[in-house]
């Protein structure tokens, strides 16, 4: 059996984070935190928490080696930028150029670059660099038949 054993401090700070934090994941290990000082197994905090006993047993390992900061996840997780900053500098200068045509961007950057982007990614740094993009419609707005015109206009007059 394994059990954290928690200062007052720890107590008071892990009662704190479970309350205030903005994270759900940072609350529950925190909560796990508690409830394990409080004589709950890995087993019972596995089904309460519906994770692996591997997932508690990390969350425990995280909290013994880093303290409070193993709460919260490492920085840097998730997919990277296909675009480094070079590559985001020249896409503002071709924006300017062609500000209604994705296709020409996507065909400038694997030109220059050698580097096959998607419509989303050109979307997404553009409008992290507070741009917009929309489509522009293909047609003329919809005319009015004569009729409704005519009644439109009489209301108007009277």
């Amino acid at each position: 059996m394994r059990y954290i054993q928690l200062t007052p401090v720890q107590y008071e700070m892990l009662s704190l984070i479970r309350r205030k934090s903005e994270k759900p994941a940072v609350r529950d290990r925190a909560f796990s935190l508690l409830l394990s000082s409080q004589g709950q197994t890995i087993s019972q905090l596995s089904q309460f928490f519906d994770v692996h006993r591997n997932t508690i047993n990390n969350w425990f390992n995280a909290f013994e080696a880093n303290s409070l900061v193993g709460l919260y996840d490492e920085s840097g997780r998730g997919s990277k930028s296909k675009l480094k900053s070079e590559h985001q500098e020249a896409i503002l200068i071709w924006i300017k150029e062609s500000p209604q045509n994705l296709d020409y961007l996507i065909h400038k950057v694997a030109q220059h670059f050698h580097l096959s982007v998607s419509r989303w990614t050109i979307k997404r740094f553009l409008k992290s660099q507070g741009l917009t993009w929309r489509r522009v419609r293909r047609g003329l707005p919809k005319q009015e038949e004569p009729q409704i015109l005519e009644k439109k206009e009489k209301n108007l007059n009277c």
